[in-house]
């Protein structure tokens, strides 16, 4: 049984150039920045304060928990871990999980960094000196991280949430085989920490913005850090966002990494299911251990967007559970993940497509061919349009088609009975013997017709289509593609996925 959320209006300050303005606390102020948008302070939020590890350290965490939180039922517990210079308080306000947790009956608990607002987290040694010295990062805009001492089960962090696990055990009736993590920026560094060391707590993690380094995934010969074991994983990644620098790798080849290294751990080293809807990017590896999900948000900042809470609950954290042997069980989740039934991904030089998720060969090879102007432009010229280019006689079959004659010439009819004809260096086509203009001219390369391949889905199955770098993604509903979507599908199609970061 689920509640209704019950969104609070709140006073809105567009002025606010502060990330966590202290003002919001038990305030009605919200703010908003390119998804990172803020909610009303919860009534229900409670903040405690004690020395929890006995170790001189006053920690500070806050707990939610829902109205309908009954005793006498096994209830499913989520941490979720605040970005760097960030707070307990704040995590929860810049997140959905309060309203979440009240709809679906679940607790949460939002930890307060121990020492700078910045959590104790893994450093590469060769870095060491340089992210933890304030000194050497002046006029960075970086903040230092605190220089990690010992090993990661020994931080005083690490132990917080395991001492917090315990406490909320003692506390409330929490189902042991429902736990799970979720962090943001630094938080998600703080998740991924937990899940590798700590793991066999935890069913799932998810986390927003900020990859690991992939130097404390992988060792020097590529084999898995790790001492968690496999969980269900979900990583969010926002298309502006950019990785590190001191990580020495570019944002490709480290997000690449942090999904490779769980689909390895997992076994789900598969093709991806793929759902891209509105600017959502969703591609699940299911694996004979547990999944990984990748989440990439189109046009979006470093950060996490406001229904992520959401969007990890209902696809992932509703349907996990864990054993105490370690064996990662799946249930029906609130939301059935669904591929898309009707799309086509292409990508430039390559010979195979994504046709409705699976890979099928093009009959020729995929090439980009740009629409010019350069009519009194005294020998200059203008791009006008750049478009990728596919078969005619494949596309026609995509759509339930086909080919009539192929070559200089080209004819297809369409499932629905259309008729056309192509020819060679013409920027026309005909329809049932009725002229129409495409975007470009049709080109023969190799005794094969081609012609822009976004024009077909669009301008003859009104199907939408999006591009990003050499990828093309054309769905019968609004889908539009992201960075590492296109990163991902792209290598997939040119059969390079061998060679990423973290791969064997």
């Amino acid at each position: 049984m689920s509640y209704k959320i019950v969104l609070q209006p709140g006073e809105l300050n567009d002025a606010n150039r502060d990330y966590l303005p202290k003002a919001i606390k038990g305030s009605r102020m919200v703010v908003n920045e390119n998804g990172n948008n803020s909610q009303v302070y919860p009534a229900r939020l409670t903040e405690h304060v004690e020395d929890i590890l006995g170790d001189g350290i006053r920690d500070v965490w806050y707990e939610y928990v829902p109205e309908s939180y009954d005793s006498g039922k096994k209830t499913p517990l989520v941490f979720s871990m605040h970005g760097g210079l960030m707070t307990g308080w704040g995590q929860c306000i810049y997140t959905s999980w309060s309203l979440v947790a009240e709809k679906e009956g679940f607790l949460c608990v939002f930890p307060n960094a121990s020492a700078n607002k910045m959590w104790m987290i893994e450093c590469d040694d060769e870095k060491m000196d340089e992210i933890t010295t304030r000194e050497k990062l002046a006029g960075s805009g970086v903040p230092a991280l605190n220089r990690p001492t010992g090993s990661v089960p020994e931080f005083h962090d690490v132990r917080l949430v395991m001492k917090l696990l315990e406490r909320m055990r003692e506390k409330y009736n929490i189902d042991e085989t429902r736990v799970y993590i979720q962090g943001m920026s630094m938080g998600n560094a703080m998740t991924s920490q937990v899940a590798r060391y700590m793991g066999a707590h935890f069913a799932a993690a998810a986390g927003s913005g900020c990859p690991t380094n992939c130097k404390l995934l992988f060792d020097s010969e590529n084999r898995l850090i790790n001492a968690g074991g496999p969980m269900d994983i979900w990583q969010s990644r926002l298309e502006h966002d950019k990785t590190p620098y001191h990580y020495g790798e570019d944002d490709k080849t480290v997000v690449q990494g942090n999904v490779n290294y769980w689909r390895r751990l997992n076994g789900a080293l598969g093709l991806p299911e793929i759902s891209i809807r509105g600017e959502k990017n969703l591609l699940l590896y299911r694996g004979d251990k547990a999944n990984v999900m990748l989440m990439d948000v189109h046009n979006r900042d470093h950060g996490q967007t406001f229904d992520d809470a959401q969007m990890v609950w209902d696809y992932l954290f509703s349907g996990v559970s864990k054993t105490p042997d370690g064996t990662v069980r799946h249930a029906p989740t609130r939301r059935a993940f669904r591929a898309d039934e009707h799309a086509l991904a292409l990508t430039e030089d390559a010979k195979q497509a994504l046709l409705n998720g699976k890979p099928v060969p093009l009959g020729g090879k995929v090439f980009r061919r740009d629409k010019l102007k350069y009519h009194g432009l005294n020998g200059g010229q203008l791009v006008r349009g750049s478009y990728l280019y596919a078969p005619v006689t494949f596309l026609a079959k995509a759509f339930g088609g086909q080919a009539l004659s192929d070559g200089d010439t080209a004819e297809v009819r369409l499932s629905d009975g259309r008729l056309l004809a192509f020819a060679h260096g013409c920027v026309g086509c005909t329809i049932d013997n009725t002229v129409e203009a495409m975007v470009c001219e049709a080109i023969t390369m190799d005794g094969t017709l081609y012609v822009p391949a976004e024009w077909f889905c669009a301008a003859l199955y009104d199907w939408h289509v999006s591009c990003y770098g050499d990828t093309l993604y054309a769905a019968d509903h609004f889908a539009r593609l992201s960075r590492y979507a296109a990163w991902m599908i792209s290598d997939i199609l040119l059969e390079r996925e061998g060679g990423q970061r973290g791969m064997v």
